[in-house]
């Protein structure tokens, strides 16, 4: 104990009875008052500071994705309190102390091997299962409370047992506290403070762990320009924040402020883009909470203007870039290794601190604040186009995404589609790394994608997205009432290297979406063109290649027009071959619609797929294509009230060009390959 005493600064008022215990080396006394002088400071530093609601109190998961919040909130206080820890889709049962081993699995890990759950033991040695027991305390009933803190006891007990001294720095610095995912090893030490049932040698023991462990990752973290650095600022800026008391305290604030500034000005790109991620909502927005809710929180401590101004504009750049991604339901794109649940908490709460209501209204889908000044943003480092007609709960709402990926993910042209407040057209998710299927399915073959005679598309790298005239590279137009977005991958396929993929997006907005594929290169080859729907009751028109949903809340039809003798599979929930799954968390799948068309043919070709949503009757609206001259093609889709004609050159550079005609107006041309 004496360890402890001398880490703290016995001077602060407030600790003249503990420093006088210490000099008369009664550190019974000692302890037992500085616990004490804590608990009457549990009430600002924890429960008035922490965000300390409950699965209840989040949006549930859509398409029935889970009965539950098990997914979303991931250890319910009931399942946590039974010792059914879970965690990336794996439940461990630690109710036996026999059973509890928390390191194994993560020292194989960290040496680079990859084994079924060192993923799950990692999440757990994260500590994110602490805040449903801090709920079950603070809910006041005393037979939970009781069984919550002995719980509570016995797991501390054996992960300080455990402790892995070499273990990862970022592991340390989230369990000491995370804002990211709201674990917090603090926070649950004050929740904690008055039971009983959690020995006073617990307490003590636990606070010189937090103490010590500050102090050694202080010494350990260096420069990390990455989200899991940012975490470990975070860690030791809230130690530093809550725990004035302890000698280390002004330095670790030091090092979370001097941090973060140099994060916000040197690691982000124009358009809000982290530098080592081009497009990922999940990671960018995950980083993203740090202002939203750590610079609020500390703020309420007096920690405030601690973001220069430099700092302050990239944050909100980075902000901007989340309000792009974010949909109206709650949820973001699943294109590169994304969960599904957005960030919708976190963008309303840093809008009265950085002054931004836009934020407020994109994350309450219109109800609060007000519309950013556009609507469709292109994400030119992201390699994104996000094309939409609104922000409220109806709204259209497509990301188009054309740049590098995460990790694995080989998911350049591909598509997430939302109207009426479902996710239509999807991708894969976010499976699990540790799993066999990941690479052959979540990460590449799962997406609404295409595949060249059975391989994907070849490892791009990085690449912005370039406007440049005609059809040779990237290309976009954004018109109050259609946006326009042309993409390309620059590289061929595993198995045909010299084939080159190009797509293009026609969004007329509250009405359709009208995607173009383009193949081109030497020689005769297999295709396969694949469109992953969310969990949906999917229904084949007699054509034996159109598609419709038959869902109970919104549906879409999908018309293709695609080379003579192409084929249709609809695949859901498959195992050999992998098809037809959809992740909507990591560690768990569940079936979803895959249709698979294919074809044999030589090239050059070219398919177009019309994707209306609607409600309930299936609007009346047809798609045509002819080609009228070689290389040239028109696509015309007659609406209600009009026709909307693409015509595409794709001889030498390439041109696109729109004719919009409605009823009562005049014809409306457009050159949409033209550089703006």
């Amino acid at each position: 104990m004496k360890a402890l005493f001398a880490q703290l600064n016995l001077d602060h008022p407030g600790l003249e009875d503990v420093r006088a215990a210490v000099a008369r080396d009664d550190l019974d006394a000692a302890g037992e008052r500085l616990l004490a002088y804590y608990s009457g400071k549990r009430q600002e530093r924890c429960l008035d500071f922490w965000d300390l609601s409950g699965p209840e109190d989040y949006t549930p998961m859509p398409w029935g994705a889970a009965t539950t919040h098990d997914q979303l909130w991931k250890n319910t206080p009931e399942r946590v309190l039974a010792g059914q820890l879970y965690a990336s889709g794996h439940t461990f049962d630690f109710s036996r102390d026999a059973d509890i081993d928390w390191c194994s699995d993560i020292r194989l890990w960290a040496d680079g091997g990859k084994y079924p759950h060192a993923q799950a033991r990692i999440m757990l040695r994260r500590l994110y299962w602490l805040r449903a027991l801090d709920l079950c305390y603070l809910r006041g009933d005393p037979a939970e409370q009781s069984r919550a803190a002995a719980q509570f006891s016995r797991l501390m007990t054996s992960w300080l047992d455990q402790w892995v001294e070499e273990e990862f720095a970022v592991n340390h610095g989230i369990a000491l506290a995370d804002t990211i995912s709201h674990s917090g090893l603090v926070r649950s030490w004050f929740v904690f403070l008055p039971a009983p049932q959690v020995p006073a040698g617990l307490k003590l023991r636990l606070l010189q762990h937090i103490a010590e462990g500050a102090a050694d990752l202080l010494q350990r973290a260096a420069w990390h320009p990455w989200i899991w650095g940012l975490s470990e600022a975070s860690g030791l800026g809230l130690m530093g924040a809550l725990l004035p008391e302890l000698k280390g305290a002004p330095a670790w604030r030091t090092r979370c402020f001097e941090f973060a500034n140099r994060f916000f000005q040197t690691e982000l790109r124009p358009d809000g883009t982290l530098k080592r991620m081009h497009f990922c909502p999940h990671y960018t927005g995950a980083t993203a909470i740090w202002p939203l809710a750590f610079y609020p929180l500390i703020a309420k401590l007096g920690y405030k203007d601690m973001l220069e101004p430099g700092a302050r504009l990239g944050v909100e750049r980075m902000v901007d870039w989340i309000a792009t991604v974010q949909k109206p339901d709650n949820t973001i794109p699943q294109i590169t290794a994304s969960d599904i649940q957005g960030f919708s908490r976190w963008l309303a709460s840093g809008a009265a601190p950085f002054n931004r209501s836009d934020w407020l209204y994109v994350a309450t889908a219109g109800r609060e604040g007000r519309p950013p000044a556009h609507t469709s943003r292109v994400l030119p480092e992201g390699g994104a186009f996000c094309l939409r007609d609104g922000f409220t709960t109806e709204a259209m709402v497509g990301c188009f995404h054309n740049g590098d990926y995460h990790n694995l993910e080989r998911t350049s042209l591909a598509l997430d589609l939302y109207a009426l407040g479902r996710t239509l057209v999807t991708a894969p998710g976010r499976y699990g790394y540790y799993t066999p299927e990941f690479l052959p399915y979540f990460a590449a073959a799962g997406y609404n994608s295409l595949m060249v005679d059975g391989s994907s598309q070849q490892i791009w790298g990085e690449h912005s997205l370039h406007q440049g005239a005609g059809l040779t590279d990237a290309a976009w137009r954004l018109e109050p009432d259609f946006d326009w977005a042309w993409g390309r991958h620059p590289t061929g396929f595993d198995a045909a290297p010299d084939v080159r993929w190009q797509r293009g997006l026609l969004f007329a907005k509250s009405e359709y979406w009208l995607v173009i594929d383009r193949v081109h290169g030497p020689g005769a080859h297999d295709f396969s063109l694949r469109w992953l729907l969310t969990p949906s009751k999917t229904v084949v028109e007699e054509d034996g290649l159109a598609v419709h949903t038959a869902n109970a809340d919104a549906n879409v039809r999908l018309t293709p027009v695609l080379p003579p003798g192409s084929k249709l599979h609809v695949w859901e929930g498959n195992n050999d071959p992998w098809r037809g799954w959809y992740s909507a968390e990591n560690g768990s799948k569940m079936p979803a619609p895959q249709l698979e068309y294919t074809w044999r043919g030589k090239l050059p070709t070219l398919t177009a797929m019309l994707i209306v949503p609607y409600r309930d009757r299936v609007p009346e609206i047809s798609l045509a294509m002819k080609e009228t001259a070689p290389g040239c093609h028109e696509l015309t889709v007659t609406r209600t009230g009009g026709t909307d004609r693409l015509t595409l050159d794709l001889r030498g550079a390439g041109a696109a060009r729109l004719v919009r005609e409605s009823a009562g107006s005049p014809a409306r041309f457009f050159d949409l390959s033209a550089a703006n």
